[in-house]
């Protein structure tokens, strides 16, 4: 929220005098002055967000150890487990790799979905 904040900060009242001029409510000025303005915003979140919830580990681990019969489970907890209880560091180095891949894919993803046509 603090970074919305400081996205909303950013954009100058007076684009909202000259919406106002033009004859927009309040309405349209959300959605052609503040959402266009707040996207490089939205995307940093988004894919901030997104790659911390591939990174959960210690909250699962400490309250459940993956659960019962693995149902709470993460990939981060997974690589753990494979490497440091079942000593197969290979396997779990190869499985932090496919991490890196998917975390990857998805913030080039989200960044082609959510970029603006004008980049700076």
């Amino acid at each position: 929220m603090v970074i919305f904040l400081a996205g909303l900060q950013g954009i100058p009242m007076a684009l909202y005098d000259a919406a106002a001029v033009d004859g927009a409510d309040r309405w349209e000025s959300f959605l052609h002055v503040t959402l266009p303005l707040l996207r490089p915003t939205i995307l940093f979140v988004v894919v901030i967000s997104t790659i911390s919830s591939f990174q959960v580990f210690d909250a699962i681990y400490i309250m459940t150890g993956g659960g019962p019969a693995h149902r709470t489970e993460v990939l981060g907890a997974l690589i753990y487990l494979t490497g440091f209880l079942h000593f197969h560091m290979g396997l779990a180095s190869a499985m932090a790799y496919v991490l890196a891949i998917i975390i990857f894919m998805i913030s080039f993803i989200q960044r082609r979905l959510l970029a603006s046509e004008v980049e700076y």
